[in-house]
């Protein structure tokens, strides 16, 4: 019989959470659980998951789990009889903890970005609570797996042991079908994702502005939803270069990609600490043979190989960003060797058939720890 892994996030699943379902679906020597608390819409329904309320929990029920106390989740992971916990951000691998302790087995964590920079106010119970807990977690023999070594150095400032933290990304299914034909595509450049500061979308905005001074003929198409929709909306008004998608579903996303000449993704880190953990939407755009120019800062500088498969820049530095995006728009065949040998490094790298065999030995270990009597 397998070992048994419980994939535990609050809610399942969010549309944006493909890596979740990836996650389970790539595990070939453990059988797993999904577990949430609660849903996040129908969306991946390919996974099997278990929830633990239909409905979204009351105030005094959440309170009670981010407290540790929640028979009914006691009851049904003593159901479910897991080898192991996997948690899904830092903030769900603090409040399951004390229930991996009273069931007596190992508990691993991924930290993914925007996790590790929740901080404890008293203005909000929310962020209180997970405070407390972290501050548990830092101290419990919890396994924490950072997607990067930028994010695994945010990790160990928050005061977790060294040797208990190691960097683990997930990895991403590679596109059955060829790369992309980047020399033939139009001279388009495609950013998909939140319409946050941190992920760059106003410097894109702007770097455009400075491309078409040059290629008038260039396009940006925009995948994705956030709070600097507005900014994007009123851009694409006034440019008919631009064009906005909205929102869409990974597939639908996947398909505004692959006509992609490049791809952008310029994260950077905030004043307020948040950042990206990797950025696996660069990942899918350059396992479609897409070259990207990104950040040199924070995660994202960790998922290419600067100069071969596409250029990590200094996210506030727009005239550089514009320049790097000329680059590739300018000379198709330089995008096109830049996006074959995307698309090796991500075989290379990045493939989840390997990362999920990597992850299924951390796993082996941890539980040989376990059984040894060693803290896992």
């Amino acid at each position: 019989m397998k070992p048994r892994v419980l994939v535990f996030t609050e809610t399942a699943l969010a549309l944006t959470e493909t890596f979740i379902a990836a996650h389970c679906r790539a595990l070939r020597r453990y059988d797993f659980t999904l577990l949430a608390l609660s849903r996040s819409g129908d969306h991946h329904p390919e996974v099997e998951r278990t929830v633990l309320w239909n409905n979204p929990p009351g105030r005094r029920a959440r309170i009670a789990y981010r407290l540790g106390f929640c028979p009914p989740l006691e009851r049904l992971l003593a159901e479910i009889k897991p080898d192991l916990i996997h948690a899904h951000y830092l903030t769900n691998g603090a409040f399951i903890r004390p229930f991996a302790v009273r069931l007596g087995v190992p508990l691993l964590v991924t930290a993914h970005g925007h996790d590790v920079a929740v901080r404890a106010s008293l203005r909000s119970p929310y962020a209180l609570s997970f405070a407390l807990a972290r501050r548990a977690l830092v101290r419990s023999p919890a396994r924490i797996l950072p997607v990067s070594d930028y994010l695994r150095g945010r990790v160990l400032s928050l005061g977790f042991d060294p040797a208990r933290v190691r960097t683990h990304a997930l990895g991403i299914p590679l596109p059955a079908k060829g790369i992309a034909d980047v020399a033939s595509a139009p001279p388009r450049i495609v950013y998909a994702g939140r319409l946050v500061a941190q992920k760059g979308i106003d410097a894109v905005l702007e770097a455009f502005a400075l491309v078409l001074r040059s290629r008038p003929d260039a396009q940006l198409h925009v995948v994705g939803d956030g709070p600097l929709r507005p900014l994007v909306e009123a851009h694409a008004a006034r440019n008919r270069g631009i064009t906005y998608h909205g929102p869409k579903s990974p597939a639908e996303t996947q398909g505004i990609i692959a006509t992609a000449r490049l791809f952008t993704l310029p994260s950077r880190e905030l004043p307020t600490g948040h950042s990206e953990g990797l950025g696996l939407v660069l990942l899918e755009a350059q396992a479609h043979g897409i070259p990207v120019v990104t950040s040199d800062r924070t995660g994202t500088a960790e998922t290419l190989r600067h100069g071969v498969t596409g250029f990590a820049i200094d996210p506030h530095d727009v005239s550089r960003l514009a320049q790097a995006y000329l680059t590739l728009l300018d000379d198709p065949a330089l995008a096109a060797r830049m996006g074959a040998a995307a698309a090796r490094h991500m075989q290379d790298r990045f493939d989840i058939r390997h990362c999920s065999a990597n992850l299924e030995r951390i796993y082996d270990g941890v539980l040989d720890a376990h059984g040894a009597g060693a803290t896992p």
